[in-house]
């Protein structure tokens, strides 16, 4: 059920309105991201792999569904997702009275069929994906890459504020051929997602923008896994006049506090979700309420934990 706050701006938006002042509404808003760990139904996609994976459980379903409700929050990006269907299901039969009217899939380049999704409680204005973009890398001159799933883009109207929300899922720690942990290809990715928020912000130097998402690199090399991970190191980098680009909502926690992949399976604990603000959004954000939920009552459906960050939108 929407807080009461929530349920009273329709009203105060048209009342501002007809007194002829401006209908943008300062707001808290929640956001969050959680890779839903192949959440894939029953039926078979002829036209991708997905034969190989397991339709997901009902009880997994409803423990992401109760992680979510936790959280409460009015925007939520999710990674792992096979369709439309199984994010409209989730909502429908577990987030009901949550408000999530407004949902989303996006199908990228994922030959398994794993795609990006959206429920929001805010109206979706445009979608846009950036799945046939070329990349490349300095260090590979030759070597041409697509994404491994998408950017997908979402614009939504925060009650008149724009808001655009860069939904991501960067190429897995797998290898390939000459590209040891896929780190080239990752980090390609990184450097285009990076492209585009930089040609955002350029246009619109006060532009409301989120990176979310799982980049699949961790904060910092730990001696536990040594392995670089130039990724997060490109987007966190400052841009060549010192400014920087791109704020982590979850800087003010240690490492242990912030990971998301608990150190099970073939990962020690890391931290691969994370949530990135443009400069004139960061100065909004809410530090206290940025939080990763890792209840362990909370998080059995999926191997990740879900991201959540707070910011204040509107005038």
């Amino acid at each position: 059920m929407l807080p009461n706050h929530a349920r009273m701006l329709p009203a105060l938006i048209v009342l501002l309105s007809l007194m002829g002042l401006p209908v943008t509404v300062a707001e808290e808003v929640t956001v969050m991201s959680y890779n839903l760990e192949n959440a894939f139904d029953v039926f078979d996609d002829p036209y991708t792999g997905d034969e190989s994976t397991d339709a997901k459980r009902s009880d997994e379903m409803v423990a992401i569904a109760k992680a979510i409700a936790s959280a409460d929050p009015d925007i939520v990006v999710v990674q792992e997702l096979e369709n439309q269907a199984m994010l409209e299901g989730l909502v429908r039969t577990f987030l009901s009275d949550a408000g999530y009217d407004y949902i989303a899939c996006d199908r990228g380049n994922d030959g398994r069929g794993i795609n990006l999704g959206i429920i929001s409680r805010y109206p979706i204005r445009s979608i846009t994906s950036y799945r046939h973009r070329t990349l490349t890398h300095p260090d590979a001159p030759d070597r041409t890459w697509r994404f491994s799933r998408d950017a997908m883009q979402i614009t939504l109207d925060v009650n008149g504020q724009r808001l655009d929300v860069i939904n991501v899922h960067l190429k897995s720690n797998s290898s390939s051929p000459g590209d040891e942990n896929s780190k080239l290809r990752r980090t390609a990715e990184a450097i285009m997602v990076k492209s585009i928020i930089r040609e955002m912000t350029d246009e619109r130097p006060n532009a409301y923008v989120l990176l979310m998402g799982d980049i699949n690199s961790n904060l910092e090399e730990r001696p536990e896994q040594p392995r670089p991970w130039p990724a997060t190191a490109h987007l966190r980098a400052p841009e060549s006049d010192g400014s920087q680009l791109l704020h982590d909502a979850h800087d003010a926690l240690s490492f242990d506090e912030r990971i998301t992949i608990p150190g099970r399976g073939r990962y020690p604990g890391a931290v691969f979700d994370y949530i990135y603000a443009s400069s004139a959004l960061h100065q909004n954000l809410i530090a206290e309420k940025s939080i990763i939920v890792n209840d362990p009552g909370l998080v059995s459906g999926s191997d990740h934990y879900p991201v959540v960050a707070t910011y204040k939108i509107g005038d």
